[in-house]
């Protein structure tokens, strides 16, 4: 589990001005810029097994005009996704496990779930046991999908470290933007 929480943390350590260059505060949401720049990378299950089942959503919903305050969810989910980017080697499991808990937690909370329950039922998986990720882990403005460039850069900066680490044996994408950006990208374990 050591190894997947480096992989995950050096991914989440990443920033927005990496992905984005110059284009960055175009593409800020216009409320809540320091939530906007923490990644919202995604969570490993508890039970995940390597070469088990990953699943990929595109980017995090919260970069909209009406999202003003954060939401109960997210003075929850913030706090631990900071310190887990803050944390020393000696914390580092234990703020990864915290993150992915309540990450995985926040996902039963989502719009998303009436995609994700029938893939985990058709998969034959229960939450706990995939890992989940954004294929660009940052709030956006209007919740748009950030352009070619940066979705290109967050692949290989971001997703590609992780899937090499996690090396899955089925990576579905949650609907036809995820889908069109791993088509974009995503070469097979043999690119990796």
């Amino acid at each position: 589990m050591t190894a997947f929480a480096t992989a995950f943390l050096n991914s989440a350590r990443v920033t927005r001005a990496e992905l984005y260059g110059t284009a960055e505060d175009r593409q800020l949401p216009r409320h809540l810029h320091s939530d906007a720049r923490l990644p919202f990378l995604g969570f490993l299950g508890r039970n995940y097994t390597l070469g088990g089942v990953l699943l990929l959503a595109i980017n995090p919903g919260g970069g909209g005009a009406s999202y003003q305050l954060r939401t109960p969810q997210d003075e929850r989910l913030l706090p631990l996704i900071e310190a887990f980017i803050n944390s020393s080697a000696s914390e580092m499991p234990r703020r990864f496990d915290e993150m992915c808990t309540t990450y995985a937690e926040q996902v039963k909370t989502w719009n998303l779930l009436r995609i994700v329950d029938p893939v985990l039922q058709a998969c034959g998986r229960q939450l706990d046991e995939v890992a989940y990720l954004n294929c660009f882990p940052y709030r956006t403005v209007e919740d748009r999908i950030p352009h070619t460039a940066a979705l290109q850069s967050s692949w290989h900066k971001v997703i590609q470290p992780l899937l090499t680490e996690l090396k899955p044996s089925i990576v579905i994408a949650l609907g036809k933007k995820a889908g069109g950006v791993a088509e974009l990208t995503f070469r097979g374990p043999g690119q990796l």
